[in-house]
């Protein structure tokens, strides 16, 4: 059990450095998005028609309905943006050897509530979305609302809520703690 403790640093360094790159690779995406709007709208167009909205048949892509699509994805990427950054404090914490703690306890609270926050505004994203880009289309071609659920945001629904019951566990469970030490 000696090495346990060295094992869990380790572990968590290397999940930083996971957290770190999928910060960094997040962070490309952004970017080459962005430079797609401004150099090459077609591939953005397409990018949108493939990737993004598969299953609409016709999209316009006006100003207004670009400006919507963009405003969506900023405000799901400050959403990915607070989960990584409470999961590399997560992990930091963990590195340097608190475990029952309760910040951590918090911090777990907190990724849970950005995860099920996400999966729902992903979902509703998605539905304004697809709204946004059928908006403008030609008088006589659809005018389309998705709305999405599948198995994949129930998943990421129920771990996300597993997060913030383990979190609220380990808020409960140092305090108990703490109260426990007051008594030694």
């Amino acid at each position: 059990m000696t090495g346990s403790p060295e094992r869990l640093r380790k572990l968590s360094r290397i999940m930083k450095l996971m957290v770190v790159l999928c910060g960094a690779l997040f962070c490309s995406a952004v970017v080459y998005g962005h430079w797609q709007i401004f150099f090459d709208r077609a591939g953005f167009e397409q990018g949108i028609r493939d990737v993004v909205f598969p299953r609409v048949s016709t999209i316009t892509l006006s100003y207004r309905a670009i400006a919507t699509v963009v405003f969506l994805t900023a405000l799901n990427n400050a959403l990915v943006i607070a989960g990584l950054a409470f999961a590399w404090q997560l992990f930091d914490g963990f590195e340097r050897g608190e475990i029952l703690s309760s910040r951590n306890g918090v911090l777990l609270k907190r990724i849970g509530i950005i995860a099920i926050v996400g999966s729902l505004c992903i979902v509703v994203s998605n539905a304004v979305g697809v709204m946004a880009v059928t908006y403008d289309n030609p008088g006589a071609t659809d005018h389309s609302v998705l709305i999405d659920i599948n198995g994949g945001t129930v998943i990421v629904l129920l771990m996300a809520g597993l997060l913030l019951v383990l979190g609220h566990v380990m808020v409960i469970a140092s305090g108990i703690e703490a109260e426990n030490r007051s008594f030694v």
